[in-house]
């Protein structure tokens, strides 16, 4: 664990709301010299805090507006394992998160489409068709209150 001070958590909260923003723009804001807050952020980098640089997609306007979360239960016994079963459903397209977790049901995949049709079609022709996969519940998102990339 990589101890953070308030700084370091300054920087990553602002990083995390836009991460273009500019090393200046900030330093001036959070009232830091400009090179302190570039070695900050290089330090975070180098130590793994920020994995990596990204963006935050509006699926809508891509045509993928709706979310479902789906659960699945892990049947053992099939040649294949809980982790290779979450591998396989990461790897499908429209799949955008998978966990393993505790609880009645065993993994739970976060998949984004143009329609509850097309989530669906994902869930029975292909999630129910991995090995271990022994049953599902996909639950519809009405609407996104945060979501953090």
């Amino acid at each position: 664990m990589f101890d953070l001070d308030e700084k370091d958590w300054k920087i990553l909260l602002k990083l995390r709301d836009n991460s273009r923003v500019n090393v200046s723009d900030l330093a001036s804001e959070l009232q830091i010299p400009r090179t302190t807050v570039q070695e900050r952020i290089n330090r975070l980098v180098r130590n793994g805090i920020i994995k990596k640089f990204t963006i935050q997609q509006d699926h809508s306007k891509l045509g993928k507006p709706v979310t479902a979360f789906i659960m699945v239960s892990f049947s053992p016994g099939t040649g294949l394992s809980q982790r290779e079963a979450a591998e396989s459903i990461a790897a499908m397209e429209d799949v955008h998160e998978v966990h393993l977790i505790s609880g009645e049901w065993d993994i739970i995949a976060k998949a984004r489409g143009d329609s509850l049709e097309s989530i669906g079609k994902l869930v029975i022709d292909r999630i129910r068709n991995v090995r271990g996969v022994g049953k599902t519940l996909t639950c519809a998102s009405f609407l996104c209150v945060k979501e953090n990339i």
